[in-house]
């Protein structure tokens, strides 16, 4: 060992070689007393042995000699209580060696035979025995071994082998340096080998307790188990989680496992030595209760013995929470149905192939309730969400065992039904919805109305896969509600033609209104019985960068969109105001300017307030504007909306026209209902009133009711003079068409108006 000296066989490091000696202290006092002893005993028999010398001059040398080292002796074994620290072990047994080496110097003066023994003999008890450092061994031997040379060889005369035993003693104590350097190397490595395999002992037997505390304090269950499930040890939450508050012991998990077909799957794992990571099952624990666990395994080996050490996992409320959230995340908050999400999913699964055939006839159904806004705005949020809850538990109700009903969000259902002989199994079910979710829901002593429009798409007829047939479904919808809402539509090709118009229609309506420079364009009223000029009615019109122009008629389905209709009604307002401004600023007379306005204007209470106050930001009257609205905007439950609009124009000044009198479907209630000022013929009749007597009578009797009523007429569709001459006998105020000039863009209005006012002589 490096820290070991070569020569010495001592430790290098003093601080180290003094704890080797500190330690073997007790041992060092021990040999140093023993040493004593037997030097006082030893020496007392040699006394006797001494007798031999009587009468001889010798006598008078060896008998005072040996006493003195016996008494020197038992002295020195005197002192040993005193022996505290190894520097007084040493000191003492210096003494010890010097008096001792001097008196036996003495005796082998004698030069007898035993004095030669004794001349090899002492040194190496000095060498082996004394217990002091390789410096006390070394010098108490040498010098040991010259006082006794010296005693040997000082009487006369000098002995002829004096030499040889000179040459001889010192090859001795070469070899006792040797043997002493060796032997207290030895005596280190064994002590250094002692200390590191204590020290070894004392920090495996730390980790072994620490191993132990950290095993039992693990707030997870540890289980070390052998091949056969027996419990070799558990940690405290082990035995705590398993007894439950009983006192059961844990010893065998085999029974503890619920499902038998995971725990053969698990302990195969095991035996084949796989390191297990977040095996799920269930454990019944010993008050009866099975909890899901997550079991990790390792093999170990425990005194030779294949062993297993398992952590589980109590995830019994987490799976309880996964499965919480995964209901929370596949239904409606409000209802309880199935969302849109679970929805989807299910309706994959109902149309998807197993065997690579089709899963069987279905149905996909799209509910949105009519006029929810309504019910919303008037009767609050909460009625509206009774309504839903409502509407929620008619379904369940209408529905069989096994359908699937979600809400899609907002006031929009979905119906799912799977199971179905045929297409007309489902018209029973239809009639089942319609009944239950038309009935009205009392809410707090009022009665809410309830209708629902519904789109039906079949499977696998309207579609092979979810994204059409939720694309069909939801075109049936748009149908039924644009075909008076309260209804159902079954998909078909023509109703997909129709939608994909009007969608065509829609995109090209959002283009204009981005890209495009949609105005108005005027087409003059004229007096029948003057020919002058009354009025113009604002028609829309958009040129195009291709140098076309855009009719009304190509974009029919934007003005009655909830978002496209307004934006068109205010584009056009825009340009009536500012066109009817610069004509007045001109000094030009200019009758009332009608435009159209559709339901979706109407039904936005803000229309009639944001109408009027243009005008006054322009310094417009409100007699400069003419509403006109078709039959249609008096259908349905808007009813009451339209006519506060109307009532609000009409109270300011402002002139309504009914549109299209004669083609829809309104009451002629509704002239005394609304406040109408002008009905307009339509030109389906004005057209053919030469030619076909029915046309003639219907233009009549419309000219005479109102006639009867006070209202002014407007002829639309005048193409020729005796149309004109026609209408004109008959009563009608005004004429608007062909006859008297098409729809001209602002700049030849003004050039109409600075001429004579008049487009015709009657």
């Amino acid at each position: 060992m490096t820290d070991i000296s070569p020569i010495t066989g001592e430790f290098r490091d003093a601080a180290r070689e003094s704890a080797f000696q500190t330690e073997r202290l007790p041992e060092s006092r021990r040999h140093a007393q023993l040493l004593f002893l037997l030097s006082a005993v030893l020496n007392s028999l040699f006394l006797i042995s001494d007798w031999r010398f009587s009468g001889t001059p010798h006598f008078w040398v060896a008998v005072p000699a040996r006493i003195a080292v016996i008494l020197w002796s038992l002295y020195c074994l005197s002192l040993c209580r005193h022996m505290t620290s190894f520097a007084r072990v040493e000191r003492i047994c210096l003494a010890w060696q010097v008096v001792t080496a001097i008196g036996v110097a003495f005796l082998v003066s004698s030069r007898s035979d035993i004095a030669i023994f004794v001349l090899v003999m002492l040194p190496l008890v000095f060498y082996l025995v004394v217990p002091t450092s390789f410096r006390g061994n070394a010098g108490g031997g040498l010098g040991c071994g010259a006082v006794l040379l010296i005693g040997y060889l000082a009487p006369a005369p000098l002995s002829p082998t004096a030499t040889g035993l000179i040459l001889s003693l010192l090859m001795l104590h070469c070899g006792m340096w040797i043997a002493i350097a060796r032997n207290n190397r030895l005596q280190r490595q064994e002590w250094t080998a002692t200390r590191i395999a204590r020290d070894a002992q004392a920090a495996l037997a730390v980790s072994r307790d620490t191993l132990e505390r950290m095993f039992m304090a693990v707030p997870l269950p540890l289980l070390v188990t052998r091949r056969d499930g027996a419990v070799l040890r558990r940690n405290q939450a082990a035995t705590e989680a398993y007894s439950a508050g009983t006192d059961a012991p844990l010893d065998n998990v085999v029974a503890a496992y619920v499902d038998m077909p995971a725990r053969d799957l698990f302990y195969e794992r095991l035996q084949n030595n796989e390191a297990i990571d977040n095996f799920e099952c269930r454990i019944r624990r010993a008050d009866g209760v099975v909890r899901d666990a997550l079991l990790s395994s390792r093999p170990i080996v425990i005194d030779g013995e294949s062993c297993f050490m398992t952590c589980a996992v109590d995830i019994t409320e987490r799976k309880e929470t996964e499965q919480r959230l995964e209901r929370l995340a596949m239904s409606d908050a409000l209802t309880g149905l199935a969302n849109r999400a679970h929805f989807m999913a299910a309706l994959t699964q109902a149309t998807t192939a197993t065997s690579g055939k089709p899963a069987g006839q279905a149905a996909v159904l799209l509910i949105d309730l009519d006029e929810f806004k309504r019910v919303n705005d008037t009767a609050g949020h909460d009625a509206g969400d009774a309504l839903l809850c409502a509407v929620a538990a008619r379904l369940r109700q209408a529905l069989r065992p096994g359908d699937l009903v979600a809400r899609m969000g907002g006031d929009e259902f979905a119906v799912l039904l799977t199971r179905l002989r045929d297409a007309d199994a489902i018209q029973p079910i239809l009639a089942r919805i319609t009944d239950q979710l038309h009935a009205p829901l009392p809410y707090r002593g009022r009665l809410i109305d309830s209708r629902v429009s519904i789109g039906v798409a079949l499977f696998p007829e309207h579609g092979e896969d979810v994204a059409a047939l939720i694309k069909h479904a939801d075109i049936a919808l748009y149908h039924a509600k644009n075909s008076g809402r309260g209804r159902s539509a079954l998909f078909g090709p023509t109703l997909l033609d129709s939608w994909e118009r009007e969608a065509a229609m829609l995109d090209k309506a959002r283009h204009l209104l981005a890209k495009e420079k949609p105005a108005p364009w005027y087409q003059p009223k004229v007096a029948l019985d003057s020919g002058a000029v009354t009025g113009f009615e604002a028609l829309f019109r958009c040129p195009t960068r291709e140098g076309g122009t855009i009719m009304p008629g190509d974009i029919a389905a934007a003005f009655e969109h909830p978002e496209l209709g307004p934006a068109i009604t205010a584009r056009m307002l825009d340009g009536i105001v500012a066109d009817a401004v610069g004509w007045r600023t001109a000094g030009l007379t200019v009758g009332p300017i009608a435009f159209n306005v559709s339901g979706a204007d109407l039904i936005d209470d803000r229309f009639a307030d944001r109408l009027l106050d243009r005008l006054k930001e322009a310094g417009l009257p409100p007699s400069a504007i003419e509403v006109e609205v078709t039959e249609s905007v008096f259908l349905g439950r808007n009813a009451e909306q339209v006519g506060r609009a109307l009532h609000r124009l009409s109270a300011e000044g402002v002139a309504i026209a009914l549109d299209d009198f004669g083609t829809g479907y309104a009451s002629l209630s509704h002239l005394k209902q609304f406040p109408i000022d002008v009905i307009k013929i339509d030109q389906r009749f004005v057209r053919d009133l030469e030619t076909d007597p029915e046309d003639a009578a219907i233009v009549r009797t419309v000219l005479n009711l109102a006639y009867s009523l006070g209202i002014r007429t407007v002829a639309e569709g005048v193409e020729n003079q005796h149309q004109m001459d026609y209408l004109r006998a008959g009563g009608c105020h005004c004429g608007q068409g062909y006859h008297f000039g098409a729809a001209m863009p602002a700049a030849k209005v003004e050039q109409l108006l600075r001429g004579d006012h008049k487009v015709r002589q009657p």
